[in-house]
């Protein structure tokens, strides 16, 4: 998985808040992360730093505590929801 700078992540990853949804919705869906592997979200081992307009928020890697990942959901039409990508990771 390559890896971009700080500068690029944060162009990516948009204007970011402290996480407020409930993310029981996404438990059990597949991401690939920074590290380049493939992890399934659970809401209480997967650590999600911030939360972003569109659907974004950062993931700190379970493996990896020094890698972070922008992930967005992944809809259709804008209303079906078909899962979670991965935009960027980057090494803190």
């Amino acid at each position: 998985m390559e890896l971009v700078g700080e500068e690029e992540f944060n162009a990516i990853a948009g204007k970011m808040m402290s996480p407020r949804r409930n993310m029981d919705t996404f438990n059990g869906d597949d991401f690939l992360c920074a590290c380049g592997s493939h992890h399934k979200f659970q809401k209480d081992y997967i650590y999600v730093v911030s939360e972003g307009f569109n659907g974004k928020f950062v993931f700190m890697c379970p493996s990896n505590e020094n890698l972070i990942s922008v992930i967005q959901t992944k809809m259709k039409w804008g209303i079906f929801y078909q899962g979670l990508e991965y935009l960027a990771g980057t090494e803190v």
